[in-house]
C-alpha cells in the first residue's frame, strides 16, 4: 500500500517503525537531506529540488492537518506543457518543474490522530501501530535469531519449501486440466494423457510426503520457539508499560 497506492501514504507511526523502514528503503533522503517537518523554514523552497529531480521526501510529525501548501501535490495537480515538461504550482508561487519519480511519505507520531475527511480522501492512511501481540511476535523472532539463529533459518527455509511444493502441485493439476480440456476421443487411447496422469501421481506423492515432513518439522520448531515466548511476552509488556508512563 505504501509503494503501490495511487495516493501518497500518510502513516500512523507512534513507535517509529514506518520511519525506520522508509529511511532504509530510501537512503537517498539522507543523502539529499529531504526529511522535513511542517515547521521547516522555507518549506516550499525545500521542496523545489526534490520535485524537479524526482527525489523522495519524508514529512515527519504530521498531526491532524497538513499544510494547504501540499494540496497540489496530494491532488497531483500537475500541468503538462508540450507533452513532455510537467510543472506544479505550490502556494500560489511560480510553477515548479515536476518529475514523475517524485514520492511523498508522511508520518504521524500520534497514536489516535483525528484526520479530516478531506485529508483522508487525498491520502492513503496506513496504521503502523504495533499491538502487544504483534510486538511479542516480533520480539520472539528477534530473540530466536540471536539465541537460536539456526532454528529461525530452518523455519524460514521450511516456509519457502512448503510454498514451492504447493505451487508445484497446483501447476501439475492445472496441466492435467488443460490436457483434459484439449483431448479429443477416448482418454484410454490417449498415451500423452496417461503419461501426464502417471507423472502427476508420482509427483503428487513426492510433494505430499514433503508437505507432511514440513508440517511435522514446523510443529517441532514451533515447540522449540515457544520455550522463548515468555521472554518475548515480558518484553512486550515492559514496552507498553513504559509507553503508558511517558
Amino acid at each position: 500500500m505504501v509503494t503501490r497506492s495511487s495516493r501518497y501514504p500518510l502513516m500512523i507511526d507512534p513507535q517509529g517503525q514506518a520511519i525506520t523502514w522508509i529511511k532504509e528503503r530510501e537512503p537517498v533522503m539522507r543523502e539529499k537531506d529531504t526529511i522535513f517537518t511542517l515547521n521547516t523554514n522555507n518549506l516550499r523552497d525545500c521542496l523545489k529540488f526534490p520535485l524537479e529531480n524526482g527525489w523522495p521526501v519524508l514529512i515527519e510529525s504530521i498531526e491532524n492537518e497538513v499544510d494547504p501548501l501540499f494540496d497540489p501535490i496530494l491532488e497531483k495537480q500537475v500541468i503538462s506543457k508540450g507533452g513532455k515538461k510537467k510543472t506544479i504550482i505550490l502556494g500560489g508561487g511560480e510553477p515548479l518543474d515536476f518529475d514523475d519519480k517524485f514520492t511523498l511519505y508522511m508520518t504521524s507520531r500520534l497514536a489516535n490522530p483525528h484526520f479530516s475527511p478531506e485529508l483522508a480522501a487525498k491520502t492513503t492512511i496506513i496504521d503502523f501501530t504495533v499491538t502487544q501481540v504483534g510486538l511479542e511476535q516480533q520480539l520472539l523472532g528477534r530473540l530466536i535469531s540471536i539465541e537460536q539463529k539456526q532454528l529461525e533459518e530452518q523455519l524460514t527455509q521450511l516456509q519457502e519449501d512448503v510454498t514451492g511444493n504447493t505451487k508445484i502441485l497446483t501447476d501439475l493439476e492445472d496441466n492435467l486440466l488443460q490436457q483434459l480440456a484439449n483431448t479429443q476421443g477416448s482418454l484410454l487411447d490417449n498415451v500423452e494423457i496417461i503419461d501426464v496422469l502417471a507423472n502427476i501421481k508420482i509427483k503428487s506423492r513426492e510433494v505430499g510426503e514433503k508437505l507432511t515432513e514440513s508440517r511435522e518439522k514446523t510443529i517441532e520448531i514451533g515447540e522449540k520457539r515457544e520455550a522463548f515466548r515468555p521472554v518475548a511476552a515480558r518484553g512486550a509488556v515492559l514496552y507498553f508499560c513504559i509507553v503508558e508512563m511517558i
